[in-house]
């Protein structure tokens, strides 16, 4: 079912959470409400690179937000993409809610809590376009976009700045989370929201199972130039009771000889021909899927496991 989201809802929403369908005709997706609390999961919806004719507007999280608070919502987590397909880095939402001091003053009594896959900038060599162009966009079109980007960031007023954002060296534009959900987090850490990498929130509920644990093995998807968060806080963990870890992905370019420096004792590839691919695999190439990870699975049992 498209537009689910990520699978966030199953550690962060609880169950006793109730899902709230949201959303214009074309950017239908849900959220999950629990009393006061709320999960707005854009993993699915605003995932990729920008494109003609598909959503890439960020009023949809203006709208959510403002949606929430008519609610009474006091607690909310909101869950980004990199990359984000949208490409108004975050303007949206600013005019959703009656522009940066409205905004700022609506969304004052609410807790917000960004939680992003791992480091995102939104300018320069790391920024956001440099990262859509790796994932297929024109580079002309990119320069254009990092060009009005830029222009954006010079007229935000210096005394909206001065918020705190975690991994800031300077003003929030200059986060390293900034540029996740195609500029998303830099708006909302304009607003006053943390910003958190999902993989320290995620697996803290899991730290007593994990130290009791023979064995920590994480499952995701392409590793490129960053480990996943969760993988880092899950090793962390491990590693402060000896427990080995092992990481399964789909594909990338870890290297036997950096494992041991990345806290990993084993790597286990699924796809190992795309490695290096770009675009978005086929169909058929996502078939045999579910055979490759149940093989590496049982390879890691055999490797690792113990009567």
């Amino acid at each position: 079912m498209p537009y689910v989201g990520s699978g966030a809802e199953d550690v962060l929403a609880g169950d006793n959470s109730e899902t709230v369908e949201l959303g214009e005709a074309g950017e239908r997706h849900f959220a999950y409400r629990a009393g006061t609390a709320l999960l707005l999961d854009y993993t699915q919806i605003l995932y990729g690179i920008p494109q003609e004719g598909a959503s890439q507007s960020s009023h949809i999280v203006g709208r959510d937000l403002a949606w929430a608070l008519r609610e009474g919502i006091s607690e909310v987590h909101i869950v980004l993409p990199i990359p984000g397909c949208v490409s108004d880095l975050g303007m949206g939402i600013l005019e959703e809610l009656g522009g940066l001091d409205a905004a700022r003053e609506a969304l004052a009594p609410m807790s917000i809590q960004v939680l992003v896959p791992g480091e995102q900038r939104l300018l320069g060599l790391g920024g956001v376009a440099r990262s859509w162009i790796a994932h297929g966009l024109d580079p002309e079109a990119a320069q254009r976009f990092e060009n009005t980007f830029s222009e954006i960031v010079a007229g935000i007023p210096v005394r909206s700045t001065g918020l705190p954002l975690l991994g800031t060296g300077g003003g929030p534009e200059r986060s390293i989370y900034a540029g996740c959900g195609g500029g998303i987090a830099y708006v909302l850490g304009l607003l006053g929201a943390q910003i958190l990498p999902i993989g320290d929130v995620c697996i803290d509920p899991m730290r007593g199972e994990i130290e009791d644990s023979d064995l920590f093995v994480y499952v995701c998807g392409h590793i490129g130039e960053d480990l996943p968060s969760g993988l880092l806080a899950g090793s962390r963990v491990a590693a402060s009771r000896g427990v080995p870890v092992v990481v399964i992905y789909d594909s990338g370019a870890l290297r036997k000889g950096e494992l041991a420096r990345l806290g990993l004792n084993g790597a286990y590839e699924i796809r190992p021909e795309r490695a290096f691919a770009t675009g978005e695999a086929t169909t058929e190439e996502l078939a045999d899927l579910p055979e490759r990870l149940h093989s590496l699975v049982g390879r890691v049992a055999r490797t690792w496991g113990w009567n």
